[in-house]
Parts: structure tokens; C-alpha cells; sequence
């Protein structure tokens, strides 16, 4: 239930309150666009504009043919009156004009008089000085028209007056409309922007989460490292120190038990036992500080070499202290195997691998190594017949002091392979292993190959 309330607040408010916001924009939308097109409506302006221009011409041509009796002698200008006058009914009798005199109630009283107005055409050329009977008709029928005119501009005005006051309370409607959709569209983007600034911060928690359980995972790992280490490390030494300290208890108290029987040669050969054990102890002691000192004192020479050569170098170094051991070298370089690196260190690397392999195989059995090309590094490998490494334990065998259960019968300290790796990395190189139990193990480095030739190589037999 608080997962799904979580869910909701987290989803279901901001897209309501996004869906709200929509509806509440268009409606405000609409209702300011109702606002606009009622500002443009202006036909009772112009109503009453047109009611007034005609009434004016109609007070014009009144006065010019009053003007005609007082001053006979003067020209005038009656037609040209009377013809402005019909235009300016044209105007009322046509279009949007027409519509709202009819709308008002104020076409029936205006539309006798317009017909009277253009029946008087037909007279108005015939007006004169002496004719009274014409002036006395068109004043008659002006004097009428001017009467509806007046009572026409009286009703538009007041139809006007009206409505301005329901316009003014429609725009007042619409303004607090408008107001209070105003005040929603805030409020929901009020909603909006607190779920946003939630979801940030939320979002930062996570961050700052997913940052923390990374740390713990390093952490984690850190410690299992760490606990491995001690793990391998105690291994090989409960394993590498017990036999040295149990031939040197077990010939101790050999001495302590017979030491009236045991003549002067008897005694120097149980204590040459002890001395052989004890530098045994001396020896791996050495080798497992030494390891830590070698590595960081090391430097790192880089040069161009000739892998082959320094592969030579090592076979030559193994085949001193093993003679007789079958070893094979194939070159698949084509004479081209230069690579950036330091001599001495790519050396030790590729003795350690010799030395391995002759540790871990029988005597009678061939120790093949290979150089050639993968990309843009070169790579040397040497591969045994031997007893091999199990899936379970390949990964951890570049560890330090890691010795595979098959290695338990071996005096080792399990820093060898790691000293390799170490010094591969210091080149911008590495290692890697191949193996299968009971079938033998591949052992690879690989260095950079300046400028050297691109092109697909097998990689080294998988046992697997």
C-alpha cells in the first residue's frame, strides 16, 4: 500500500497536475479569444455614427433649399445635397446597419421615410424660388425624417448605452475567469515544480546511494581481496613452512632421544638436515620479502627489442639450469618482432613462465613456446604438458600468493606469476592463462609492437 501511494505521488500528481494545467491554458485560451473577437464588434458605434451623418445631410439640404427662397439668385446646391443624403440611407437600408435598426425595432419607423426621401427625387430638380408647393412638400417630408432620425439615434444610443454595460459585465466575468484559471494554472504549476524539486532531490539521494553502494562494492571487494590475500597467504605458508619446521623437529628430537648412541658422524648428518631445512625457511623468506621490495624499487627501461631474442635469452637461462629438458621455439614474426619494452624485465617475465611450466610437467614432456602477432601487440607464449589449472582456481592465478591445489607437492610462494603480471603492466602490456586440469596450461604476454603489421592470429589453445 505505501509503494503504490509512493507510486502515485511520485507519478500520478504531476501528470494530473500537467493535464489540469492543459485544460486550464486552453480554456483561458478560448476565453480570451471570446474576449478579442468582442472587442472587434462595433456595429452599435457605427449605427450611431450613420444615424448621425444622415441626420446631418438631412439639416444640410434643408438649409440649401432654405437658402434657395431667401436668396434666389444664388446657385445651390440641392441635388447634390439630396444625393449625398441617399447615400448615407443607402448606407442605413444596407448590410450589418440594416440588421441592427431591425434588431433595435427602429426600421419600421425609419423605412417610410426613406421611401419618402427617394420619392422626392423625382421633385427635387423641379424646386425653385416660385415653387412653394415642392418646398413646402420636401421641407414637410425633411422635417418628418428628421423627427425618426432623432428617435432612431435616441433608441441605437440607448441600445448602445446597454450594450456597453453587458459587454463591460462579460469582460468582467471574463477577466475574474481569467483570473481564477490564472490562479489554477499557478497552482498547478506550483504542484509541478514542488514534485519537480522533489524528484531532483530525490534523484540526488539516489545518486549520492548509488555512488555510496559503489563505494561499498569497492570496499567490499577491497576486503575479499584483501581476505583472500591473507587466505593464500596463510596457505602457503602453513603449507611451505610446516615441512622445513617438521624435519627440523622430528631430526631434533631424533638427536634428543639418542644423543648417548649417536657417534660424532651421526650427528653431523642429522644437523645437516636441520641446516638444509632452515635455508630452506631462509629461502622463502627471502623470496616472499624480496617480491614486495623488487616491485617497488623497480625501473622501467623501455627500448626496442627483438622479442625473439629475448626469448631466446630465457630458453637458453632454463635450459642451463634444466639440461636435457625438450624445449621448442617457432617464431611466426617472419623475423619482425620488435616491441617497446625493458629487456631485463620482458626477460624475467618469460622465465618465470619457462620455470613454471618446468615445475608443473613431468621431465619427459616438451615445453613449446611461440611468438607472434595479435593486432598491434606481439605476444609470447609458453605452453606445458603438464598438470594444468582448474576452472575454479584460473582466475585467481596472476593473485598473489595464490598456489592452485595441483601446486601443493611444489616448494613455492605463489608471487611468481604475480611478479609477471606486475611487470607486464609497468611495459603497458599483460598476461593471460589458458589451462585445463590434467592436460597442460598456456601462459601468454603481450607488449606493444611499434608500427608493426595488423593482421589476424590465432589465439593460443584453449584447453577448455
Amino acid at each position: 500500500m505505501k509503494f503504490i501511494r509512493s507510486r502515485f505521488l511520485g507519478y500520478g500528481v504531476p501528470v494530473i497536475a500537467v493535464l489540469v494545467l492543459t485544460i486550464l491554458l486552453t480554456i483561458t485560451l478560448l476565453r480570451l479569444t471570446d474576449i478579442q473577437r468582442s472587442m472587434r464588434n462595433t456595429a452599435n458605434a457605427d449605427m450611431v455614427w450613420a444615424l448621425s451623418q444622415a441626420h446631418i445631410e438631412s439639416v444640410l439640404l434643408s438649409s440649401a433649399i432654405y437658402g434657395l427662397m431667401a436668396q434666389p439668385d444664388r446657385p445651390h446646391d440641392i441635388r447634390f445635397r439630396y444625393d449625398i443624403l441617399i447615400s448615407r440611407i443607402n448606407l442605413l437600408i444596407q448590410g450589418p446597419q440594416a440588421r441592427y435598426l431591425k434588431k433595435i425595432g427602429a426600421s419600421d419607423l425609419l423605412t417610410p421615410h426613406f421611401q419618402a426621401l427617394k420619392a422626392l427625387g423625382s421633385n427635387i430638380n423641379d424646386i425653385d424660388a416660385g415653387n412653394f408647393a415642392h418646398i413646402t412638400s420636401a421641407e414637410s417630408t425633411l422635417l418628418e425624417f428628421h423627427r425618426a432620425v432623432s428617435a432612431a439615434s435616441a433608441q441605437a444610443l440607448i441600445a448602445q448605452w446597454d450594450e456597453i454595460g453587458e459587454r463591460l459585465d462579460k469582460y468582467r466575468n471574463a477577466v475574474l475567469t481569467v483570473i481564477f484559471l490564472m490562479l489554477g494554472i499557478w497552482l498547478c504549476s506550483a504542484i509541478v515544480s514542488i514534485q519537480l524539486l522533489f524528484s531532483v532531490r530525490k534523484a540526488e539521494e539516489n545518486q549520492r546511494s548509488r555512488q555510496r553502494e559503489v563505494e561499498l562494492k569497492r570496499e567490499l571487494e577491497t576486503e575479499r581481496k584483501i581476505s583472500q590475500l591473507y587466505r593464500s597467504f596463510g596457505g602457503m605458508i602453513s603449507h611451505q613452512f610446516r615441512t622445513p619446521l617438521a624435519i627440523i623437529d622430528a631430526t631434533t628430537q631424533r638427536m634428543i632421544r639418542a644423543r648417548d648412541r649417536m657417534d660424532s658422524n651421526e650427528i653431523a648428518r642429522r644437523a645437516d638436515i636441520i641446516r638444509d631445512a632452515t635455508q630452506r625457511l631462509t629461502i622463502l623468506i627471502d623470496g616472499i620479502l624480496n617480491a614486495d621490495r623488487y616491485l617497488d624499487k623497480v625501473d622501467v627501461k623501455k627500448q626496442r627489442c627483438l622479442l625473439i631474442d629475448l626469448t631466446n635469452d630465457a630458453m637458453a637461462e632454463l635450459q642451463s639450469l634444466v639440461p636435457g629438458r625438450r624445449i621448442v621455439l617457432t617464431d611466426e614474426t617472419g623475423d619482425a618482432s620488435w616491441v617497446e619494452c625493458d629487456p631485463l624485465l620482458t626477460t624475467q617475465i618469460i622465465s618465470n613462465f619457462l620455470s613454471n611450466a618446468a615445475k608443473y610437467s613431468d621431465p619427459d614432456t616438451l615445453i613449446e613456446l611461440r611468438v607472434f602477432r595479435e593486432g598491434r601487440m606481439l605476444s609470447c607464449s609458453v605452453t606445458d604438458h603438464g598438470r594444468g589449472i582448474s576452472p575454479e582456481e584460473l582466475p585467481h592465478v596472476f593473485d598473489r600468493y595464490f598456489r592452485a591445489r595441483t601446486a601443493a607437492d611444489v616448494v613455492g610462494t605463489g608471487i611468481g606469476m604475480h611478479i609477471a603480471s606486475q611487470l607486464a603492466s609497468l611495459q603497458d602490456g599483460e598476461v593471460s592463462a589458458y589451462s585445463s586440469l590434467g592436460r597442460g596450461s598456456t601462459f601468454v604476454m603481450r607488449l606493444p609492437a611499434p608500427k608493426a603489421d595488423v593482421r589476424k592470429v590465432a589465439a593460443p589453445e584453449d584447453y577448455n
